[in-house]
């Protein structure tokens, strides 16, 4: 296996690998994770993954969720306890137009304030629905006990109340201060 790498001038560094296939893949790692919340952000990462969905200087919602799933690709994002990353799918044809997009909405989403409210919902609701499933809440539990204390140990959704918290400003606040090329 032959990659490629590559640093910007910003910093970002950029890894290629080459294939034969008819569909590339490309993503965007942010060396940032739930364990770089202080205590009165938790859940914040996850919810600022959320929002990277919900409009751009230049590109609303729908379009957004639909520029690639219209050409047959797929747009999606995880957040870990590590890292948050932004990926797509796409018939090779389509590279450059997912590189445009997940660049578009990691480095200027608008973060609506209209959508952070709606999205507040779906993420309580997927705390609510996790809070009740065991075999899923035992390995937060878990590693609650191993690292208690320490952000790390927290688990990645955050409390309700603290979801509720959060505004535009916190948002970004944290955006400007955490999702940097120089991340250590």
């Amino acid at each position: 296996m032959k990659l490629l790498y590559h640093s910007l001038q910003n910093g970002i560094r950029l890894v290629h690998y080459r294939t034969n296939g008819m569909i590339s893949h490309c993503g965007l790692l942010i060396n940032t994770g739930s364990r770089d919340e202080k205590s009165d952000e938790h859940g914040i990462v996850h919810l600022i993954e959320h929002m990277l969905f919900k409009g751009t200087g230049k590109r609303r919602a729908y379009h957004i969720l639909s520029s690639l799933d219209d050409v047959g690709g797929e747009l999606n994002a995880y957040t870990t306890k590590e890292e948050t990353a932004v990926h797509a799918s796409v018939l090779n044809q389509n590279f450059e137009k997912a590189v445009d997009i997940i660049s578009d909405i990691t480095f200027y989403s608008t973060f609506p304030e209209k959508e952070i409210s709606k999205e507040k919902e779906v993420i309580i609701e997927e705390i609510n629905s996790y809070l009740d499933n065991p075999a899923e809440l035992i390995f937060d539990d878990f590693e609650e006990q191993v690292f208690y204390g320490y952000p790390i140990g927290r688990n990645i959704l955050g409390p309700s109340a603290s979801v509720r918290s959060f505004t535009r400003e916190s948002l970004k606040k944290f955006v400007s201060q955490k999702y940097k090329p120089y991340n250590p």
